[in-house]
């Protein structure tokens, strides 16, 4: 994994980094202990609170030179002990691609991806829209919403807090791109090769709109394939494919593909924040 935590926020899930971990830790026990001669750096996983140590920080333990945190599987003196089940029902200790079909058996698991959903989907769509650089319709989301319900996508293991944005993403069949604002990126491969739609600009905006005349039977469909795993590195990522479709000929063309790397600690943090924000206002107002 990439991230990891302290003692005083071990929920905090910070970017992995050997100048960040030093600042942090000012090297000193009991993040950094000498074991049997030997010199190793410790720290908590932010998702289930075991101690994690790390690989490859000052000379490289591993033919992967990148540096990367994994669980102990043991205690860790003065830092925190290893509890077996919650290693087994951490989302960072083994993290599965979203096309795996392992679905969690946990209700707590379960029951929080579903929450985040129901109280901070404004912030899932947000993240998904900066990061892939198109803003969906209503009639967008809306699809895409049923399609996660429809596949129970908050019960997936390869589905996590950390990853929820693309997770849902993932979750999602085809959507149509029509009346969708696109970034310039997009905009660029849509107006090259397509032949049913093009891309007006307004401003700064790009929106994707119907030629006229246009062939019939085009649709301008956007889809997400090929999850990616950093079992090293911990950066995990989606492709993002945008196709013409025609009906009548039966065929499709490729018009933009890309892919995006996401930073899952960033929208955790993102998350607890928003979550934090809500039960302040739930225990003043009330419901």
């Amino acid at each position: 994994m990439n991230v990891y935590s302290l003692i005083t926020d071990p929920s905090n899930p910070l970017p992995l980094t050997e100048h960040g971990y030093n600042q942090k830790t000012k090297r000193l026990a009991p993040y950094v202990q000498t074991i049997n001669t030997i010199v190793k750096a410790f720290a908590l996983c932010p998702g289930c609170k075991n101690p994690v140590i790390l690989i490859n920080r000052t000379v490289p333990d591993t033919e992967a030179v990148i540096m990367y945190a994994k669980h102990t599987g043991y205690d860790v003196q003065g830092l925190a002990k290893h509890v077996e089940a919650e290693y087994l029902d951490c989302d960072l200790a083994n993290p599965a691609r979203f096309d795996s079909k392992a679905r969690r058996t946990s209700a707590k698991r379960n029951n929080e991806i579903h929450d985040a959903m129901l109280n901070h989907f404004d912030l899932v769509i947000q993240q998904l829209e900066q990061a892939i650089g198109i803003k969906f319709t209503d009639n967008v989301i809306e699809a895409m919403v049923r399609d996660f319900a429809g596949n129970r996508g908050y019960e997936y293991q390869a589905i996590t807090l950390f990853n929820l944005p693309f997770g849902f993403a993932y979750m999602t069949e085809a959507k149509d791109l029509y009346g969708c604002k696109v970034s310039g990126e997009v905009a660029k491969g849509i107006e090259a090769g397509s032949q049913g739609f093009t891309v007006k600009k307004y401003f700064d905006t790009f929106t994707v709109e119907r030629k006229k005349p246009s062939p019939s039977g085009t649709g301008l469909r956007l889809y997400f394939n090929r999850h990616g795993v950093g079992e090293v590195s911990g950066k995990d990522s989606i492709q993002m494919v945008v196709v013409e479709t025609n009906s009548v000929v039966d065929q499709s063309t490729e018009l933009y593909k890309t892919t995006i790397e996401f930073d899952g600690a960033k929208f955790y943090n993102f998350y607890r924040r928003k979550e934090r924000l809500r039960q302040i206002a739930e225990a003043q107002l009330g419901r």
